[in-house]
Order: C-alpha cells, then structure tokens, then sequence
C-alpha cells in the first residue's frame, strides 16, 4: 500500500492563541512570537525535500506555509484547500477556552478540568461543542474528521509514494492525528503552535515516527 510522509507543523501563534480563544474557522494574524517560532521550524526544515505543500484556507495557515516555504529548498507550489481547515466551534469561536472546558468538567461531574480532559478523546471533546453549541452550527467530531480526512485524500492522491508533503494544521487536527497513531488520550497535554509531528499515512492510517516537545 502507497505510503508518504506527513510533516504536520501546527499553525503559528496568533492573537486568539495569546488570549486562549477558540479559533477553529476564525482567528486573528500571527503575532511576532508566533512568526520568530515559525521561522525557526522552517530553518530545521530548510533541507528536507516536499513533493507538495498545503494547509487550509485561513490566514494564519497561509501565513504559517509562506513563511515554512520562503526557506525550503523544495520548488513547490503551495495549495489551499478548505476541507483542510480545524473543526468548526460555531457559536463557541472566539469564547475563551478554559472557561468552555471548565464549566463541562463541572457539569459532568469531574473534581478537576485535568481530569476531564484525560478522559476525553479529541472527537468526544468536539461532539460535546456540537452538543451544547446553542448555535448549532458547530461540527461533530464525525463530520469534522470526515471532511478533514477528504482533504488529506486530496493531497495523498496528488503525490508519489514515499514522498514527504508539508503541512500545516491546526492544534486540534494534531492532536487527532496523533491520537489516531497512538490510540493514547492527550490528557490535558497542549500542542504548541509551530510544534512539529511527523508520521506515515498510508491512505488510512497513521504512524508517529517523531514529535516535537510542546
């Protein structure tokens, strides 16, 4: 079976980050933290050869790939693609984060918000925003993984096997990909923005081979 190599660089900090905002299809520009981060993941990158190079449609993605890509030595075109954006929060986009996780941990029942998120997979923990979203425009964590992963079939379809594809996502797509992997709970574990994950995909599956410290 075809197999290439992913390098998941999460999408560099930007100003909903520094406020702990949920930001899954809205956001803010990368702050110059964020951009010194990103420059310094793309100098570890500079020698590794892409056959192709995508992230989603925000701004803080296209930033994010611009500046991976203006010092890589691979001649690739960048691509956008909209399936590849994080779930969608809904109503919840641009709430603060600890106070959504908080006020779950305490309905649930949980004596601390860390022992609620060791006990939630990344696809419970967005059902549960679909759930209560009052909204109701907030994915599942079905329909989030399943229009994600059509945009990975895009980009895996394009490239040779045993190639290396750049990529950027956001948080919440690293966590499920490593999740997937791993088949271990991230507990209450966050992922850095320009961390780096690289793992095989084989059209189906997942396999970590390294990960950044966050």
């Amino acid at each position: 079976m075809k197999s290439i190599t992913l390098y998941l660089v999460v999408a560099g900090a930007t100003y909903f980050n520094q406020l702990d905002r949920f930001q899954g299809w809205s956001g803010t520009p990368l702050t110059p933290t964020g951009k010194m981060a990103v420059e310094t993941q793309a100098q570890q990158l500079r020698p590794v050869q892409f056959a192709t190079a995508a992230t989603d449609d925000t701004s803080r993605g296209q930033q994010t790939l611009d500046l991976l890509l203006r010092h890589n030595e691979s001649a690739v075109m960048p691509q956008a693609l909209e399936d590849l954006r994080g779930p969608f929060y809904g109503g919840f986009e641009g709430q603060e984060r600890a106070a959504v996780w908080s006020g779950f941990a305490t309905k649930l029942g949980y004596a601390s918000d860390a022992a609620f998120a060791a006990d939630q997979t990344p696809s419970e923990l967005q059902t549960l925003l679909h759930d209560h979203d009052a909204a109701r425009l907030a994915e599942n964590g079905a329909e989030f993984w399943h229009r994600y992963l059509r945009g990975l079939t895009t980009v895996y379809t394009e490239v040779a096997a045993q190639t290396n594809v750049l990529l950027v996502v956001d948080g919440a797509v690293a966590r499920m990909i490593r999740y997937l992997a791993t088949k271990q709970l991230p507990a209450a574990r966050t992922i850095a923005p320009a961390s780096l994950t690289v793992a095989t995909f084989d059209g189906q599956t997942f396999q970590l081979l390294t990960e950044s410290k966050d």
